[in-house]
């Protein structure tokens, strides 16, 4: 009986081993299975090959983009409550409610959320959070959703279907062989009088040995230099100060951009090198604490004065020219010569939670203080960064060239940044290579007092640049006080009165900038000191533009109605009381419910 129990025992305990073992080798199984499907699911089944997930962005117009984004989507219309597939590939389809947005992008079977999913990829593997919320986008397109960072209890019910119409898909690689150097080790004083270009130099050459690395520039320290180029895969990390030379000699004359063709202050073929700049190389950021000073009030009189050496232009603070990969944060950015921040012909730029500092002048004493210029650039993220200059705050560009020489800007998303004075959110004027699917959301300008111009959304075309403006969104964006129009789409730009009229629909040396499907919704202005004018080419007429939801709380001081239109071929005003505020040239806006 006792020896039974024992054997009994036994084989119970070998029983359980056995079940032990097998749930073991279950759930191993399990999760290979599950590792392999979630880097399917992320990677897509392209023959390994990189695969990037574009959704272009409609306004409300219900037309596509131009085809030349990898997906080809018909995105959503404001005025529809689904969206359709535009091929036989497998598609996003738009959910139908703001709460189908993240909350829906989960694992199958499984109640991981979106930004419960960016938690888990960093966790187990070992990336950083901008590489995380990329993979987590690429995962929601492939389950057919569309991707919401924030809180889906936050997101705004008015975006139409999506609140992001870009992907930024930073690259994971990184050198093999990744150092990091302070450049006070080669050499550099931050005395704030020391040249220390040539410890620059030295440092940020060893780096290019590398393969690539950081450069660190130290707190405590103000570190003059004449300007340096970054190479691949490099990280200059800011805590100290980084400040231009006050020599314009020390910067050395380039070559004028491909799409501009000339500088851009005195019409001659080359131009000076930005203080900070990259070209050609993938894999660039530049972050940290510190600040990087443009010593901007040392440039100005030679502007004023056609004093300059040379004949040649003002260089910007940080120009980054034709690379892939690009973040820029955390940094302050201070007294530019000219724009501040110039990303141009980039692909999958990151600018987020940094601070321009940018003066603005009475009597154009310095004049060109832009913010964040972005130029033939293709998936371009700017987002909770404070912004103070003497122009615009954001604007998108396409080069001035003809004749398709300009490279298209598409796919830019300009969210929840604050900014103080300055002029706004603009396209333009330069536009020739054409300018689509871009969307400002959710963005406030505090300033409460000004001078000079300034809008709260522009789209400004000059005579001759054609290229088009198309597939532009304004949503949810709050304007305390603007020193001009609140919204201005003004042709002829700057080009003259003799100029006005006489662009042709062609794309010759008088091609005009077709404007279409243009979304103006849920904007807040408390005060503007002039009216709203929509002027745009007697041979190019507006189409397609649409206003929403629009607020003013203290008119200008003029005569309703406020609104006045000029060439507008088609579009719609949503609500009987905004229509009171356009004047009767608008006729050819059509008043819906």
């Amino acid at each position: 009986m006792g020896k039974s129990s024992l054997n009994n025992g036994r084989n119970n305990s070998q029983a359980r081993k056995k079940k032990r073992i097998s749930l073991t080798c279950v759930f191993a199984v399990i999760a290979v299975t599950y590792s392999l499907f979630i880097n399917l699911v992320i990677v897509g089944f392209d023959g390994g090959k990189k695969e990037t997930f574009l959704v272009g962005f409609d306004n409300g117009g219900g037309k596509e983009n131009d085809g030349s984004a990898p997906l080809k989507l018909r995105p959503r219309n404001n005025a529809q409550d689904n969206m359709k597939a535009q091929s036989q590939q497998s598609q996003p389809i738009s959910p139908n409610t703001p709460d189908d947005f993240c909350g829906s992008c989960k694992f199958r079977d499984t109640d991981f959320s979106c930004t419960e999913r960016i938690d888990w990829v960093i966790k187990n593997k070992k990336i950083i959070m901008k590489e995380a919320i990329m993979e987590n986008l690429k995962y929601c397109l492939k389950e057919g959703v569309q991707y919401v960072e924030t809180d889906n209890s936050k997101t705004s019910s008015s975006l139409g279907g999506r609140k992001n119409n870009v992907e930024v898909a930073m690259s994971t690689s990184t050198p093999m062989n990744w150092i990091m150097v302070d450049v006070t080790e080669y050499g550099a004083i931050g005395d704030n009088n020391t040249d220390n270009t040539d410890a620059f130099h030295a440092a940020i050459e060893e780096l290019n040995k590398a393969g690539g690395g950081e450069l660190l520039v130290p707190s405590g320290g103000v570190y003059q230099t004449a300007p340096i180029t970054l190479g691949p895969h490099t990280t200059l990390t800011v805590h100290g100060t980084i400040r231009g030379v006050a020599d314009q000699h020390k910067f050395p004359a380039i070559d004028p951009l491909p799409s501009f063709g000339r500088d851009a202050d005195f019409r001659v073929k080359r131009r000076r090198q930005a203080l900070v700049s990259a070209r050609h190389a993938p894999n660039i950021t530049i972050r940290g604490d510190g600040v990087i000073d443009g010593a901007g009030w040392y440039w100005y009189p030679f502007f004023l004065n056609h004093t300059a050496a040379n004949y040649l232009g003002r260089p910007h603070i940080i120009e980054i020219e034709n690379c892939t990969g690009v973040e820029i944060t955390g940094v302050t950015l201070r007294d530019p010569a000219f724009w501040t921040l110039h990303p141009v012909y980039c692909t999958d730029v990151y600018i987020h939670h940094m601070t321009i500092d940018a003066p603005m002048c009475r009597n154009y004493r310095c004049p060109n203080t832009d913010g964040i210029d972005i130029h033939s650039c293709q998936n371009v993220l700017v987002e909770y960064n404070t912004i103070e200059c003497g122009d615009d705050h954001v604007t998108i560009l396409a080069g001035k060239l003809r004749h398709n020489r300009s490279p298209p800007t598409r796919n830019v998303t300009v969210q929840h940044n604050i900014l103080g004075r300055g002029m706004g959110l603009a396209i333009g004027s330069s536009t020739s290579g054409g300018v689509s699917d871009v969307l400002y959301y959710n963005n406030t300008m505090t300033q409460i007092s000004g001078f000079g111009q300034g809008q709260g959304a522009h789209i400004k075309m000059r005579m001759r640049y054609g290229g088009y403006v198309k597939n532009i969104s304004w949503i949810d964006n709050t304007f305390y006080y603007v020193n001009g129009p609140a919204v201005e789409i003004n042709s002829g730009y700057q080009s003259g009165s003799s100029w006005k009229r006489t662009c042709t629909n062609s794309t010759g040396d008088l091609a005009c900038t077709e404007v279409d499907n243009i979304t103006i919704k849920n904007m807040v202005v408390h005060k503007a000191r002039s009216g709203w004018h929509v002027d745009c080419f007697e041979n190019a007429p507006c189409t397609n533009l649409h206003f929403e939801n629009i607020t003013i709380l203290e008119e200008p001081k003029t005569k309703k109605p406020i609104m006045k239109c000029g060439n507008v071929a088609s579009g719609t005003v949503v609500g009987s009381d905004l229509r009171e505020i356009f004047d009767e040239s608008c006729a050819s806006l059509v008043t819906l419910p």
